[in-house]
């Protein structure tokens, strides 16, 4: 396979940047016919992916999670191959996949040693997105994490959370899944999970699965500020969904509207749109490489 490794350099708030002469000698170094091109913006990135898919070749995503969906959207449309070089703030689709965010080496040979598999993609508003969309608390943690350039992965979210606490309250949404019953519910924050992770690693639907053709949506509903505070580590463990407060949805298509209004969602971490959205499940929509090891075959 002919590779075409498209790199977002602003990715890992500049660190893809600073690594990028030790990714290219990795890439050129290595056994299979890598084409290292550097892209300026996401225009960019989504027109080298077109060309290289158009041209019969894989496509290397060197970024963080809001490039990988990008790129993974285009595949999906082109029935292409993907491979990813984790080197984002969050990088959670890459970890869901065993590609390891701090092992450049090991990420590079997956293009020779590894093997493809097929996963689902999730797709929101005509946008795709590869592990969890989000909407309420986390939406506005997201939003800030955006703009801060001094911290990366959990800490950065971590950083996110503390600030947030301090302005933010469970707000009122309505949430269809399927063809059920419209449910009104006083929630802190929605999550629905192609996959099980978010923000660095946290595992919001620990039970999500990027192979089975439905999303696992969590809504963590009203409970107190220090109630909040006091349970949030669990998210890390994904044992926060025995909360009594906590419940979790499965379906293919989940549609939420904000019953208050101004709430944004998010997806892969980048900024979607205001609500209401309707969010519908691919199955089996991107071929992609995963190291030999991976838990997901």
């Amino acid at each position: 396979m002919r590779w075409t490794a498209v790199v977002n350099p602003s990715a890992g708030r500049g660190r893809t940047r600073r690594m990028l002469p030790t990714l290219t000698s990795e890439l050129t170094g290595t056994d299979a016919d890598v084409d290292v091109r550097v892209a300026a913006d996401v225009d960019e990135t989504a027109s080298i992916a077109r060309e290289a898919f158009a041209r019969g070749r894989a496509v290397l995503v060197c970024g963080g999670d809001g490039t990988v969906a990008l790129v993974a959207g285009i595949a999906a449309e082109c029935g292409g191959l993907v491979g990813i070089i984790p080197t984002g703030a969050g990088n959670d689709f890459a970890r869901t996949l065993g590609i390891r965010r701090r092992d450049l080496t090991g990420a590079v040979r997956t293009l020779s040693d590894g093997h493809e598999i097929t996963v689902d993609l999730g797709r929101v508003d005509g946008r795709w997105f590869c592990s969890v969309a989000n909407t309420g608390f986390d939406a506005e943690v997201n939003r800030w994490a955006n703009e801060v350039r001094r911290l990366s992965g959990t800490a950065l979210y971590l950083a996110g959370v503390a600030r947030t606490l301090a302005v933010y309250r469970p707000r009122r949404f309505r949430v269809r899944v399927d063809d059920g019953e419209p449910r009104d519910v006083d929630a802190w924050l929605l999550a629905v999970g192609n996959g099980p992770v978010y923000g660095g690693g946290m595992q919001i639907a620990p039970d999500a699965r990027l192979d089975d053709g439905v999303f696992d949506v969590c809504v963590i509903g009203r409970i107190s500020v220090p109630g909040f505070v006091v349970n949030f580590p669990r998210v890390f463990a994904g044992t926060h969904t025995k909360h009594p407060a906590v419940s979790v949805l499965r379906g293919a298509t989940v549609t939420i509207e904000s019953l208050d209004g101004g709430i944004d969602l998010y997806a892969s971490g980048e900024r979607v749109g205001p609500l209401p959205a309707r969010l519908e499940t691919v199955p089996r929509a991107l071929r992609v490489m995963v190291p030999r090891d991976s838990a997901i075959t």
